[in-house]
């Protein structure tokens, strides 16, 4: 009988840090307290903007300054003041 090989160890992977650029579905619902069914009905019913992170062809989340010009508000730009 062949004696059975170990597979080598994986590197555990490292949590993400600040800094990425990129807030994910879970770190929309961290940011504002939020479950996952409140933040999906958010995103359904237009309380967020539609993700603007793709990775692989999918939508992977929010660039930060996207979710912080959501939190200012509409700008009306040309708009005569």
């Amino acid at each position: 009988m062949a004696k059975r090989r170990d597979k080598p160890k994986r590197k555990p992977k490292r949590p993400a840090l600040g800094g990425t650029g990129l807030i994910t579905p879970k770190g929309l619902e961290a940011r504002y307290g939020w479950s996952q069914p409140t933040r999906w009905r958010a995103e359904r019913d237009g309380r967020v903007p539609p993700r603007d992170v793709y990775i692989g062809g999918e939508a992977a989340g929010w660039k930060p300054e996207t979710l912080e010009a959501a939190e200012r508000g509409p700008t009306h730009l040309g708009a005569q003041h």
